[in-house]
């Protein structure tokens, strides 16, 4: 019986490993996603900043 228990234990802290790593991996590649839905004015964000620049860049590239 303790088998089991190990083995299910095993399986839940895998599975809570692969979905923590997952979503750092989401946030790290991606990381303007989180200031789209910002409720504030994003006055003094940095990534505010970046986003500009990177829009700034395609327009350079597209003109």
């Amino acid at each position: 019986m303790n088998n089991y228990q190990e083995i299910l234990v095993f399986v839940i802290v895998g599975v809570a490993v692969a979905i923590a790593t997952y979503k750092l991996y989401k946030q790290f590649t991606n990381p303007l996603k989180g200031c789209s839905g910002c409720a504030s004015d994003c006055s003094g964000c940095q990534l505010e900043e970046l986003k500009k620049e990177i829009d700034r860049n395609k327009k350079k590239k597209a003109g």
